[in-house]
């Protein structure tokens, strides 16, 4: 989701639309390496019509979870999001919330550290009838969901991951994984260490 840009989590002496670009780039390409899964762009934005793969998802004017799902609901029976500002997410995180998905409707994978968010949310389609409530990639709503849910099992938890939502977050990214080359040639040489 494009709206989720990580220009608030530039590092000093980077330019914020350049970092925006190169995470939203890095989170776009990690999913379209996944096998039998549609990768797409959901929402606005200047680079969007450059990155995206031939045949890819493209949904304009979405900007909230219950929009885009709708909006994908004749082709899809099951939608996995996450935000532009994850660009070293390992596709192995995003594959549990679809395996998840085999037997919840919603699962929410949360963000590390204190920032209260979700790296990734996949829902069943159609939108499950007893979630009344919207899904906010920047706030994390196990809690409320789980109390929402007619059965235990509705609402599955995945794999906790990082975002550049702050400057400090530059220090989790990893230069030992692989990915994220956008992000990485962009930081090269100053800010990351290895």
């Amino acid at each position: 989701m494009a709206r989720h840009s990580a220009a608030a989590g530039c590092p000093p002496g980077v330019d914020p639309h350049a970092f925006a670009a190169a995470c939203l780039a890095d989170s776009y390409e990690l999913v379209s390496d996944l096998v039998s899964v549609d990768s797409g762009i959901a929402g606005e934005g200047p680079d969007i019509d450059d990155l995206l793969w031939p045949g890819a998802v493209s949904v304009r004017g979405a900007t909230r979870v219950r929009e885009l799902v709708e909006a994908v609901a004749d082709r899809y029976d099951e939608v996995v999001l996450v935000p532009a500002d994850v660009p070293d997410l390992p596709g192995l995180v995003i594959a549990k919330v679809f395996k998840a998905l085999q037997r919840a409707d919603v699962c929410l994978a949360p963000e590390r550290g204190d920032g209260g968010g979700l790296v990734a949310v996949g829902l069943r389609v159609p939108w499950p009838s007893w979630l009344a409530t919207e899904i906010d990639l920047d706030h994390n709503p196990v809690q409320d969901l789980q109390s929402l849910a007619p059965g235990r099992g509705r609402v599955a938890v995945g794999p906790d991951w990082h975002r550049m939502r702050s400057p400090a977050a530059i220090e989790r990214l990893d230069p030992g994984l692989e990915g994220w080359e956008m992000t990485r040639s962009l930081l090269s040489g100053r800010l990351l260490h290895g």
